[in-house]
């Protein structure tokens, strides 16, 4: 397995425990709409989809395109990884705290598909941040154990 392969790998796993957090705060009451669905659903509007899709579509949309997110992640952090602290959960937590915010402080508000933290539900973005912790911490356990760096 190569380089690129093994971060994918731990990267689509990675964003499935996070994936699990995001349900847990949804059934928790902390959140009602996963982000990535609502990002998924405003991309599909923005690029001019006019009919809602079937649930069961709409579903798969939006944990492809969050799997998608999470592996491209992934390979990046394989990038970085000779810059960061040499123990998995401090790089996996600074990993996650970097994703969550060049896409919640960053991108997604800049592209029109998700507000700011400043103008979400405290307990959405705190789940998106513990979420984003589970994932950056799970993929760098998940690269060191498959023989990263």
């Amino acid at each position: 397995m190569n380089a690129i392969e093994r971060d994918a790998a731990a990267g689509l796993i990675a964003t499935g425990a996070m994936t699990v957090v995001i349900v847990a705060g949804r059934a928790a009451g902390l959140l009602v709409e996963p982000p990535p669905a609502e990002i998924a659903r405003t991309a599909a509007a923005k690029a001019g989809a006019r009919a809602e899709p079937p649930s069961w579509l709409d579903r798969a949309t939006w944990l492809t395109e969050h799997a998608a997110y999470g592996v491209a992640c992934a390979v990046a952090y394989g990038l970085a990884r000779p810059w960061l602290p040499s123990s998995p959960v401090a790089a996996g937590l600074i990993w996650g705290g970097a994703v969550w915010g060049v896409s919640y402080l960053g991108l997604m508000p800049a592209l029109g598909l998700y507000p700011p933290p400043d103008d979400d539900r405290p307990t959405r973005t705190g789940v998106m941040v513990a979420a984003h912790a589970v994932y950056g911490v799970t993929l760098a356990e998940l690269d060191q154990r498959l023989g990263g760096c």
